[in-house]
């Protein structure tokens, strides 16, 4: 019996469990230091928190499952909320669109550089991401715009439940349930492998980077209507806590064929609960930068694959 018990429990995996303790654990934690976790007023801090990193988890989940990586995004979301901005000056109506737009327009250029270019994309993207927070600057003059007073009664947490319901909804369906989400995964176990197989490596690999792209537009946008303004620091810390997300969630820095969507879900919760109780402790900015740079560390260190040291494509 006690042979049996063993052996069932040296066949667990406790990768696969990490992300649901990993949830559990920061739960219970900030539930005993404030007690405040579930009260109904935090819970709205929480759908505020957690609404940035799980949109922009659904949009990564297309590019790392390929074993590429995006490190732009908040360049991205910075020029999409300046573009948003200078568009709402001519009609409010116009924001959103110039917003999804733009983002789409840096997503084009990055899957333009790695798919057609066949550059690498932890360098391009790096680059290109500076390339984007310097355009802020020229557009915004080294200042700030303000949105259109009116418009920030549009940021309401039911536009923001809607909202996550549509991309999540269309995220899962379409990485589970389509032949490009399969293909997505194939090219992340091999390219090679996928183009025999008569995957169109290139347009899967360039589209996963476009709606990564419209996806961080859109958060542009959001964070136009909740702040009033688009700045040059605007998604400074939407790279890092949509890392985090994927990574807590379990899925592999590598990509490939074990690469889950419900980790996006487990791992965007995980960072909105974490980012939420620094808050509620009163940490700084400066400490609860410390922190997430900790905890990224440890993931990386515990989920990297070391049997494929080629994880940057």
């Amino acid at each position: 019996m006690q042979d049996q018990l063993l052996g069932s429990i040296a066949r667990i995996r406790w990768k696969d469990l990490f992300p649901y303790l990993g949830l559990i654990i920061v739960i219970l934690f900030f539930q005993t230091m404030t007690g405040s976790v579930f009260t109904e007023s935090n819970m709205k801090a929480l759908l505020g928190e957690g609404f940035y990193i799980l949109i922009g988890a659904v949009g990564y989940i297309f590019v790392i499952s390929q074993g590429n990586l995006d490190f732009s995004i908040s360049g991205i979301m910075a020029i999409s909320c300046a573009a948003s901005a200078v568009a709402a000056q001519i009609n409010p109506w116009l924001a959103a669109p110039a917003a999804i737009m733009a983002g789409m327009a840096a997503g084009t250029v990055n899957g333009f550089a790695v798919s057609v270019l066949k550059l690498d994309s932890f360098i391009t993207t790096l680059a290109f991401g500076f390339v984007l927070n310097g355009g802020v600057v020229i557009v915004l003059r080294g200042g700030i715009i303000a949105a259109e007073p009116n418009m920030l009664s549009w940021s309401t947490n039911t536009l923001k439940l809607f909202t996550i319901l549509a991309v999540v909804g269309m995220g899962f369906l379409l990485f589970n349930y389509t032949a490009y989400g399969k293909q997505c995964r194939a090219i992340g176990s091999s390219r090679e492998a996928a183009h025999q197989t008569g995957v169109n490596v290139r347009l899967i690999m360039f589209t996963a980077f476009v709606i990564m792209g419209g996806l961080s537009g859109l958060l542009g946008f959001f964070s136009l209507i909740r702040t009033g303004t688009a700045s040059s620091s605007t998604g400074a810390t939407f790279l890092t806590n949509a890392w985090n997300a994927v990574l807590l969630g379990g899925i592999p820095i590598e990509g490939g064929a074990t690469t889950k969507f419900r980790g996006v879900i487990i791992g965007s919760l995980t960072m909105a609960v974490l980012a939420n109780g620094m808050t509620i402790m009163g940490l700084d900015a400066n400490v609860k930068q410390l922190v997430t740079g900790i905890i990224f560390i440890l993931v990386i260190a515990i989920s990297f694959n070391r049997k494929n040291l080629t994880v940057i494509k």
